[in-house]
């Protein structure tokens, strides 16, 4: 069998020529049918048109396959621009290409494990990748998540040289929760979900580089506090990148925490929360003077207010607390961390209204109605609110509804304030580096914005890390494709949509010669945006390694 190219009237047309013998003739008789015209432009052959009736019988007959060809050559591109397949072979020698495979699989289409199989069939995955002879079942996935669940030495191998990988020294941690119908042998727990559903739930903890591109996750059980995770992160992001800087959001300002970070020498960034006595005393002395023009300040283009404080960190007998500069006791401190007291009136006005919006929803919602337990009733529907507001029930037994004074004023004067800490950074590269909190964010969202992304059904904690290490490799090349798509320019562009485009461009086999379809101005614009290119030859490999 063989491809000629005949040219007639300017174009050029393809055939396959097969040799075939006839009974009374002496020498085989060749069969010439014909395959499409060749593009000029592009060189891929379009190919001829076929009936509805044709493609029944051959896709049945298993000899006429269509496969997603475009969206696969991006997703392979931005896996090459990372050196996935190069840290993967590093650190799980042997099973680079199937995970390289099923973290494709599950950033084109992220569906549950069980049909991932299917993306693969219908997509030129594994070719791309070299392993297009290898099936890959769901029985087969199922051990594959096994085998790299168990595999926690080559995880952190991993998460080692991505760190080492990254692009500055900066790396932002948080912590989500993820649902599960499952018990997960004991591992899922209640505790508070951050999806807001009544299951029990895990909690993961993922680091990023300061660009947002993932670097490491771990498993923790659904009960455990945040605050509590982070003795053993911090010990593990030392070992990966000596003489890093931890980004952190608030819920990690413990001063036992800031404690083992200074200890550790590690360097951070975190806002505090407004929990402890020492940060509520920096807040009401600079209360009064936010509108003096000699604390104003300006960053990326917005003023704000700033005040620099230094809080010390003692131990006593109940455990590490700060103390500020005029507590008798701040001679006796065992660290000292620089706090930056801010004020940003946009943030109060901001603020206030989200508050006001949402008291004034809740007494429309709540004001005279009557209730059975009123008492009861307003503590459940309020909830938080319940801090700003009070009720009465007048004499027709109507609820009644009113602010608390003293709350209000209590949050007029806070609103738009908030302490930065850091050990020794001044206050432009706390916050420079603090506006990178936004692209972890980034990454739970696409994580949590995957179909069935919330909830998991798996009961082996052994196969849900497993799964949870591919869907980290997913993320990663989903985040980058996010960074690409969001700086690109091109209005209306999508992560989504551009996958769906450039799947238009696909291969056609047709009984073992594989043709590809003609190529869209969007597909080209796609690939230039990725920096894909088009190779000459198509990369058919049928290895099953």
């Amino acid at each position: 069998m063989s491809i000629r190219y005949e040219e007639r009237n300017g174009k050029r047309y393809a055939y396959r020529c097969t040799s075939k013998r006839v009974p009374g003739k002496k020498n085989p008789v060749s069969i010439k049918e014909y395959l499409g015209v060749v593009d000029p432009e592009t060189g891929n052959l379009i190919p001829k048109k076929i009936s509805t009736d044709s493609m029944k019988f051959t896709l049945k007959d298993g000899s006429f396959r269509v496969k997603d060809y475009g969206n696969v050559m991006v997703a392979k591109k931005v896996c090459d621009d990372l050196c996935l397949s190069d840290d993967l072979s590093m650190s799980f020698a042997g099973a680079e290409r199937p995970l390289l495979c099923l973290a494709m699989a599950q950033a084109l289409l992220p569906t549950p494990y069980m049909d991932t199989d299917l993306t693969l069939e219908s997509t030129y995955i594994r070719e791309s990748v070299g392993i297009g002879g290898m099936d890959l079942p769901s029985q087969r996935i199922s051990e594959i998540t096994r085998t790299i669940g168990e595999a926690t030495g080559c995880m952190e191998d991993f998460f080692t040289l991505r760190a080492r990988r990254s692009q500055g020294n900066d790396f932002l941690y948080d912590i989500t929760s993820r649902s599960t119908y499952s018990d997960l042998m004991g591992m899922a727990e209640w505790g508070k979900n951050r999806d807001g559903e009544s299951l029990r739930q895990m909690n993961i903890g993922l680091v990023t580089d300061g660009l947002g591109d993932p670097i490491a996750f771990d498993l923790l059980p659904g009960s455990i506090a945040d605050m509590t995770t982070l003795k053993r992160f911090v010990s593990d992001m030392k070992a990966r990148v000596p003489g890093c800087t931890l980004i952190m959001d608030r819920g990690f300002e413990n001063a036992g925490n800031v404690a083992e970070m200074m200890s550790s020498g590690i360097d951070f960034v975190m806002p505090c929360t407004v929990s402890s006595k020492a940060v509520k005393k920096l807040l009401t002395d600079f209360a009064p003077d936010v509108t003096r023009p000699e604390y104003d300040r300006i960053h990326d283009g917005h003023v704000y207010s700033v005040c620099e404080r230094v809080l010390g960190i003692i131990e006593d007998k109940d455990g590490f607390s700060y103390v500020t500069d005029g507590d008798p006791s701040f001679g006796s401190s065992i660290h000292k961390v620089h706090a930056y007291v801010c004020f940003d009136s946009k943030k109060r006005s901001d603020d206030e209204q989200k508050l006001k919006k949402a008291l004034m929803a809740k007494m429309r919602e709540l004001d005279g109605k009557r209730f059975e337990d009123p008492a009861k009733s307003f503590n459940k529907k309020a909830g938080w609110l319940s801090k700003y507001l009070d009720y009465t029930v007048d004499d027709d037994g109507l609820m009644r509804l009113s602010y608390k004074n003293n709350a209000m004023t209590f949050f007029r004067n806070r609103a738009g304030m908030f302490v930065m800490i850091a050990p020794n950074m001044d206050w432009e590269t706390v916050m420079t580096s603090y506006d990178a909190r936004n692209n972890v964010e980034m990454a739970f969202d696409i994580f949590k914005s995957e179909p069935d992304g919330k909830r998991g059904r798996m009961g082996d904690p052994v196969r849900a890390r497993g799964r949870l290490f591919i869907k980290f490799l997913a993320l990663m090349i989903r985040v980058r494709m996010q960074r690409i798509v969001s700086t690109s320019g091109i209005e209306g562009l999508t992560v989504e949509n551009m996958l769906l485009s450039a799947g238009t461009y696909k291969i056609v086999d047709d009984r073992g010669v594989r043709v590809r379809t003609e190529r869209t101005k969007r597909v080209r614009e796609i690939f230039s945006l990725f920096g894909v290119d088009n190779p000459d030859q198509l990369p058919i490999t049928e290895s099953s390694e």
